[in-house]
């Protein structure tokens, strides 16, 4: 099976369009449901991906589409904000550690310049020395994405890019994939010095939505060059906010300077939005 999907992924997914497939995705996914539909079609859609619907807050007859199943909000509570360094994301911890050389570590062996990552070879410098964390979203998961902490957004970068899968094969076989493929860089300050949260789209993830700044738009028709936002003033917020979604699975970075107390232990594994960062 895995010599089937390796030379699925090697040879043929290449030629597929990705963004055209991810924008066909998304149609689907916004299509209106007729109301009496909604119950059974979300359900069947739930019981697919394995998503816990009693975690959903409204009800099922109000899911218009199933992209707003998908990018649904969470009942009050269900995720409490444990302390002022918090995971970002209901996901997988797929790797943290140390800023080192001026790169990121995607998959043992293998790592990423960080200045090509975040499109800004200053700001990179800036994190020398400092900590990374990565997460990876899988369909089942709550694809809203919050602060780690506090802080204030200064300025935002949208880095258009290819939309490759970025699951464990791709993360394990095309290097520097978090370089080429669409991201949206929020850049923050704060008292403990700056840090920023990187979406990574994907395939059937051409679509990110940026809380703070709806303006952004991703997987546009046209290909364009990067597009920079500063904020003046800029946007306070504090650990647990809402800062986008994505509206399928993907991934998540963070990047924080070296000035910041928290530093992550444990090995790689499942995390929930809200629970402490170190735990």
């Amino acid at each position: 099976m895995n010599q089937v999907k390796t030379f699925l992924m090697s040879w043929l997914f290449p030629w597929v369009p990705k963004r055209l497939l991810s924008r066909a995705t998304g149609l689907l996914m916004r299509l209106p449901l007729p109301g009496p539909l909604r119950p059974p079609l979300v359900r069947a859609f739930a019981g697919a991906f394995n998503i816990t619907l009693a975690e959903a807050e409204r009800e099922l007859p109000y899911y218009g589409s199933l992209d707003a199943f998908f990018t649904r909000k969470l009942k009050n509570g269900l995720r409490p904000i444990e302390g002022e360094y918090v995971h970002p994301v209901d996901g997988k911890l797929t790797q943290f550690g140390p800023v080192q050389n001026g790169e990121l570590v995607q998959a043992k062996g293998w790592n990423y310049p960080m200045g090509e990552f975040l499109g800004d070879e200053k700001l990179a410098q800036v994190y020398e020395g400092g900590q990374f964390s990565t997460f990876y979203l899988c369909p089942a998961d709550y694809h809203r994405v919050h602060a780690p902490t506090h802080g204030r957004l200064v300025s935002a970068r949208h880095i258009p890019g290819l939309l490759w899968p970025v699951n464990d094969w791709s993360v394990t076989n095309i290097r520097r994939l978090f370089c080429l493929n669409e991201r949206v860089v929020l850049n923050f300050e704060s008292e403990r010095g700056r840090w920023s949260l990187v979406l990574v789209g994907a395939t059937n993830v051409g679509h990110i939505t940026i809380t703070l700044d709806p303006s952004i738009t991703t997987n546009r028709w046209m290909w364009h060059a990067p597009t920079d936002r500063q904020y003046s003033p800029p946007l306070e917020v504090k650990a647990g906010d809402e800062l986008g979604m994505f509206h399928l699975g993907s991934t998540v970075i963070c990047v924080f300077e070296a000035s910041f107390p928290h530093r992550l232990t444990g090995g790689f594994r499942n995390v929930k939005m809200g629970q402490k960062a170190d735990a």
